[in-house]
């Protein structure tokens, strides 16, 4: 922890708390990162939705990143969202970069 806080919870639960949502910021962008690329590279007869779905979807976890984050801080510990840190923390496998069909596997 590196700020202090009003939030009555024991100094090592909190930091174990940082970890676990830090780990799921890291997480949460990298998928918002990864349905990002999707989006820009989606092509076929399904185009258009696929388009706006995934769009849609990195939308929703921007605001979630932003929640994972505030929490992180309201705690005392400092939010970990750096493209950098992203990379190397989440567990999230990467998105092939040769799927570009919607109905890839169908």
């Amino acid at each position: 922890m590196k700020h202090s806080t009003r939030i009555d919870l024991d100094p090592q639960v909190r930091t174990q708390v940082i970890a676990l949502l830090n780990q799921s910021l890291a997480n949460t962008l990298d998928l918002k990162t990864q349905a990002k690329q999707a989006h820009w590279n989606v092509k076929g007869a399904n185009f258009l939705q696929l388009h706006e779905l995934f769009d849609q979807i990195a939308s929703q976890l921007e605001g979630y990143a932003d929640t994972l984050a505030e929490r992180v801080t309201a705690l005392g510990g400092v939010a970990l969202g750096t493209a950098r840190t992203v990379a190397t923390t989440s567990v999230i496998a990467e998105f092939p970069p040769d799927i570009t069909e919607g109905r890839v596997g169908l």
